[in-house]
């Protein structure tokens, strides 16, 4: 089919010369100045593991259209704030990765001293409604991922290809009716059940002497 053909790429000429026509192409102009929320995906990512929140450059993934309806591709978005789930000083890290999928929100003004120096910051300009002054969202249309924590309604699962570390400067309590374990288990400290010490324990009913005691039953 032409583009000619297509009509969502035709906008009507009626009364173009009425002042409803003129009062619909003002709006019309104005509305199309406001920049909305829009579709991108991640080129670049600069971040540091759990320093500040970083920044994605992004590329609008609706291209424009000239009057002919040829398409053209919007430029790249540079220095865009992106979302990380935190709380104060506590935070669930996962940074985005070049080819995400997401959404910009974008400001109604320059929020480029606000995002600067977070702190609440007059506007930089008198621009409005601008690409320049955006966050990003991601995690939409994404391939499969091949590590994740996931609800289900047996309880959670943690799957990884890798390993998993848990680092806690105080103790680590385990609540569970049972743990099962079809690994091996290494530790360097001591290990205690019923509050017997793997470590400390000591077998009654034996002699002093060069032998050992038979394997544990």
């Amino acid at each position: 089919m032409p583009a000619t053909a297509t009509p969502y790429l035709l906008r009507s000429n009626a009364g173009k010369n009425s002042l409803k026509g003129a009062l619909d192409s003002l709006i019309a102009s104005h509305i199309n100045q406001i920049g909305p929320s829009m579709l991108v995906q991640v080129e670049t990512v600069t971040t540091e593991a759990a320093a500040i929140t970083g920044k994605v450059t992004v590329r609008p993934m609706v291209q424009q259209q000239d009057a002919l309806s040829r398409t053209l591709p919007h430029d790249l978005i540079h220095n865009v704030p992106y979302l990380r789930l935190q709380g104060g000083r506590s935070a669930f890290i996962i940074d985005p990765k070049p080819g995400d999928i997401g959404f910009i929100i974008i400001s109604g003004r320059d929020h480029t001293h606000a995002i600067t120096t977070r702190q609440p910051s007059p506007p930089a300009s008198f621009r409005q409604f601008s690409m320049q002054d955006c966050v990003y969202v991601g995690g939409f249309l994404n391939e499969g991922p091949d590590q994740f924590i996931q609800a289900t309604d047996q309880g959670w699962r943690i799957v990884t290809p890798g390993s998993v570390t848990i680092d806690a400067q105080g103790p680590l309590t385990l609540k569970a009716s049972r743990i099962e374990a079809t690994c091996d288990i290494i530790t360097s400290g001591d290990v205690q059940a019923g509050g017997i010490s793997l470590k400390q324990h000591t077998h009654g009913g034996v002699q002093t002497g060069p032998g050992t005691s038979a394997p544990p039953q």
